[in-house]
């Protein structure tokens, strides 16, 4: 995969572009609304093709599509409520209403998916590192000692399982109940044994021996970052309300009313091009230099 040579927001901490991208994403995926999941939906891939690359965001729609018809064209086979039929197949009735709402919740689908994508290719692992830091080793040690014991529990059930079997000699084959609680015994104990020699090494190693140990910070928060911070939370509490307003007018059961045109879409679509024009910016910047 080609690496980005010039990441957007990547003069600014780490706390800015983040929550930018979880601000957007809130309001991406609480608010139904044709108006504002299409202004969301363009926000996306736009910012996708001028930072990911046209090539890779029509990848991305290669299977973010289909799953768009897919659920345009099952919502009104299988809630059938509305007032404007449109078509009858055999005993299910497919209404103006129900596709539309199929429609919205599949681009609100894409939506979120894209803004996801937008997110990891400005926030890089190694700024969301610098971002957590010492938290973000301990979850990252939890996940990975997860992501270990899991199968070694399954693993060993299974095993505990074949040698039940095996013990044919000791009588009749125990019943279901029993052999669940033989068999969670056995592994309870198990974890219990070696959840004690995990702590004892990880005590061995210094883990929480109490004195917190410095780390490299490769950005620091500055006065400007925390404008920036202030000025995407102001943005955002707009941005909500008018969503909220926008939302509130709008149903699509029975009937759906007519769409308006309206100033508060144009805050809202602001916002969605924010990542656009901090990418933009920061192309021609270096173009210049």
């Amino acid at each position: 995969m080609r690496r980005i040579a010039h990441i957007p927001f990547d003069a600014c901490h780490a706390s800015v572009p983040a929550a930018l991208f979880a601000g957007i994403l809130m309001l991406t995926m609480f608010c139904v609304q044709p108006v504002l999941v299409t202004i969301s939906l363009v926000g996306a891939l736009t910012f996708s093709a001028l930072v990911r690359g046209a090539r890779a965001t029509a990848r991305g729609l290669a299977w973010q599509l289909p799953m768009l018809a897919l659920v345009c064209v099952a919502n009104p086979l299988f809630s059938a409520s509305g007032s404007t039929l449109l078509l009858r197949l055999g005993p299910v009735a497919v209404y103006l209403e129900s596709f539309a709402y199929g429609a919205v919740m599949g681009a609100l689908m894409v939506a979120v998916v894209v803004w996801f994508e937008d997110a990891s290719a400005v926030l890089t692992q190694d700024r969301l590192l610098g971002l957590g830091q010492g938290r973000a080793a301990s979850i990252s040690l939890v996940i990975s000692m997860a992501a270990q014991l899991m199968p070694q529990m399954l693993r060993r059930g299974r095993g505990v399982e074949a040698s039940l079997a095996a013990c044919s000699a000791a009588g009749p084959r125990p019943g279901l109940r029993e052999r669940l609680t033989r068999e969670s015994g056995q592994l309870m104990g198990w974890a219990l044994e070696d959840s004690l020699e995990r702590a004892d090494a990880m005590r061995a190693r210094g883990w929480e021996s109490g004195a917190r140990r410095t780390s490299y910070r490769p950005d620091a928060l500055r006065e400007s970052d925390a404008a920036a911070l202030c000025g995407i939370a102001l943005a955002l509490a707009a941005c909500a309300f008018l969503a909220w307003a926008a939302c509130s007018q709008w149903r699509f059961y029975p009937t759906m009313p007519s769409l308006i045109a309206w100033w508060g879409y144009v805050p809202y679509a602001a916002l969605m091009f924010v990542p656009t024009v901090a990418a933009a910016a920061e192309r021609l910047r270096w173009r210049r230099l």
